[in-house]
């Protein structure tokens, strides 16, 4: 069986949605369907959360759950429609297409009359501008009069698209259970600036009719990011946006204890310590598993970050033969510098900071804070001091290995009350688990680990 490198979307089953959640998202989504039972008129509502932290598969959850109680629902991906410089075709034929299976009848007769008026809309106001400029007039009067009568042919069209399409809603939601069409996009702050901004402004303009809402995925500190580049540096990108979208959801950080623990069945962390003929690693498996859990759970990083790393992680434990050893606190602690910051990391193993400034900037992160002083923090720091045995022995064998991490706190236990009780508590329990590294340096493999990491091994192409 190969291994798996990027996460597997979550199965929705259709007759329950959230059988395979584990951000624990149905009490959200039950509270804003309950809403939407009670918006009647148009509406355009926002999930805003960062880069990374489940808005994707909330969408597809609520998507589904919506279904199940018996809502018209169309969902699309704005990113994947990136391509297209017509955000009103894409939304005219996103809207058309996805209810082209409903039988004859009303609904049927909107959405085909519906579609028509959109392409009139688009084949009007794309050619307008080209006809006028190709008709060889210098006429201004007959110039302008031919503009005005384009506007209002334009105007007139819209009207009627818009009072269709209100029409088109009414005869959907009759087959519905009378519920409101809506309208989910997701993806929207990763388009370009020009498109996201023509998506909102066609959604907000042409079709805010009853009937009709809009679900829409955002990040949006991005999406105003993507705004100011299209209006310019001192734009009101927040003000602006604030037009488009009649309500907000901010969506809850997810609770990462299940989300990991299901991470690490996924990548089948189990399987080296099953096959592996290391009896210390069989032994270590259960502890591992835990330092893994808990160090990540602490962090700020998003789900996708930390799911990320966990799929790496699976990758370095899953290329290893059963006769290599997996090294495998190393390997964890290795990952989980690499996904704070990849920059002190490289740097790191690249031997061009210490042992204690990479500390230092770690343990700053207010998410990873809290673990210092705990068992699980020491260890973390006492990896990295041997870390940088390993690093500097590769780089300068001749040299004298000094760290500047143990001479901190060194120093802190021969200062005594200088130093606060806490402060003593962790130089001791530091400095007494870099000691029992030292003693088993075969327990360490720090180098060895991060080969793996960075896929520079030829044990990866050798069979078990």
């Amino acid at each position: 069986m190969g291994i798996r490198i990027q996460p597997i979307e979550i199965e929705v089953p259709e007759d329950n949605p959230f059988a395979n959640d584990s951000l624990e998202r149905e009490e959200p989504i039950k509270v804003l369907t309950h809403l939407l039972h009670s918006i009647d008129g148009p509406c355009v509502l926002a999930v805003d959360a960062a880069w990374g932290e489940g808005k994707s598969t909330f969408l597809r959850l609520w998507s589904q759950y919506l279904r199940n109680q018996g809502f018209p629902v169309i969902e699309f991906n704005a990113w994947l429609t990136d391509f297209s410089d017509e955000p009103f075709l894409v939304l005219s034929t996103e809207l058309t297409e996805g209810f082209k299976d409903y039988p004859k009848g009303a609904a049927a007769e909107r959405i085909a009359e519906t579609k028509k008026l959109a392409k009139d809309i688009f084949r009007q106001t794309a050619t307008s501008a080209a006809r006028v400029f190709s008709s060889g007039l210098v006429d201004i009067d007959a110039l302008m009069k031919q503009r005005f009568s384009r506007y209002n042919e334009s105007k007139d069209l819209i009207e009627n698209f818009k009072s269709t399409l209100k029409e088109m809603a009414a005869a959907v939601s009759k087959c519905k259970k009378k519920n409101s069409m809506i309208v989910v996009i997701d993806e929207l702050d990763r388009c370009r600036p020009s498109y996201a901004v023509g998506l909102l402004e066609a959604a907000k303009h042409l079709f805010s009719v009853n009937g009709i809402i809009f679900v829409l995925a955002v990040n949006r500190t991005q999406l105003a990011h993507s705004i100011k580049a299209l209006y310019g540096r001192d734009f009101d990108s927040l003000g602006y946006l604030q037009r488009f979208i009649d309500i907000d959801f901010q969506l809850p950080l997810p609770k990462r204890k299940k989300f990991i623990e299901n991470i690490l069945t996924t990548i089948s962390f189990l399987d080296y310590f099953e096959r592996t003929n290391d009896a210390d690693a069989k032994q270590s498996f259960p502890s591992v598993k835990k330092f893994s859990q808990n160090i990540f759970e602490t962090t700020e990083l998003s789900i996708r970050q930390i799911s990320q790393a966990f799929h790496r992680l699976g990758l370095v434990l899953g290329s290893l033969r059963s006769d290599r050893r997996a090294f495998a606190y190393s390997a964890v602690v290795a990952i989980f510098l690499r996904s704070i910051n990849a920059g002190i990391y490289h740097r790191f193993c690249r031997g061009e900071i210490t042992d204690l400034e990479v500390v230092d900037e770690i343990f700053n992160y207010p998410g990873i804070r809290i673990l210092q002083g705990t068992h699980d923090g020491c260890l973390i720091e006492a990896y990295i001091t041997e870390g940088a045995k390993e690093i500097l022995r590769k780089n300068s064998p001749e040299e004298d290995i000094k760290s500047p991490l143990l001479t901190r706190y060194r120093s802190i236990i021969e200062s005594g009350n200088s130093s606060s009780k806490k402060d003593q508590m962790r130089a001791e329990k530091v400095i007494e688990l870099i000691e029992y590294l030292s003693k088993h340096p075969n327990h360490v493999g720090f180098l060895y680990s991060v080969s793996r990491i960075e896929l520079l091994t030829p044990e990866l192409i050798k069979s078990d």
